[in-house]
């Protein structure tokens, strides 16, 4: 069933660890997932491949391009088209141990609004 009829919301509450690896950093996230009826453990992970002070080429698991990050103000717009959708994204550092990320997802296969909230331990 298309959840974007179904007005659904969700919640995603986890762990997200950033790892040293030679080029930059490696992110893994793991949690528990409700989203609709949903309910199961999710995961996602990323490289973040260090280019320049507060930038980095962020890359899904398999090495793909999955958007350019440049954190030197604090804040980034970012954008990536997994045709036929496309997502926009805006990070936004708040303090050295509280980020935020906002993503708006459009397409006609997708209709989301995500926000993740992450706090250092």
């Amino acid at each position: 069933m298309d959840d974007r009829r179904l007005g659904a919301t969700g919640r995603l509450d986890g762990t997200a660890v950033f790892t040293p690896v030679p080029d930059g950093l490696a992110y893994a996230e793991s949690g528990l997932m409700r989203f609709g009826p949903y309910r199961g453990m999710a995961t996602q992970s990323y490289r973040f491949e260090l280019v320049g002070p507060a930038q980095a080429l962020v890359r899904f698991a398999d090495g793909r391009a999955f958007h350019r990050l440049d954190l030197g103000t604090g804040i980034a717009a970012v954008t990536h088209d997994c045709a036929p959708d496309r997502y926009r994204g805006r990070y936004r550092v708040v303090s050295p141990s509280r980020w935020v990320l906002h993503w708006l997802v459009e397409g006609p296969r997708k209709d989301l609004r995500i926000t993740s909230l992450y706090l250092r331990d």
